[in-house]
């Protein structure tokens, strides 16, 4: 399987787990619908990008999630 996709499933599982709704997905990237989109870029690194900008690089999915739903 692809290392990508995999990191992609577990951050899905994880915004389930936060309560954090998806607006969309493509590939790689996941969309909120507060505005953020988080895109993978590898097996345990997230970017998190808000209205074209990038914020942060994440390895670790509770802090992203939790930034996430700090800041919504």
């Amino acid at each position: 399987m692809n290392i990508r996709m995999t990191a992609v499933e577990r951050l899905l599982e994880m915004m389930q787990k936060y309560n954090l709704p998806v607006l969309s997905q493509a590939g790689i990237e996941i969309h909120t619908q507060s505005g953020y989109v988080i895109e993978v870029e590898g097996s345990a690194l997230y970017k998190l990008i808000h209205l074209g900008d990038v914020v942060a690089p994440f390895d670790d999915l509770d802090e992203l999630c939790g930034f996430i739903k700090t800041y919504s």
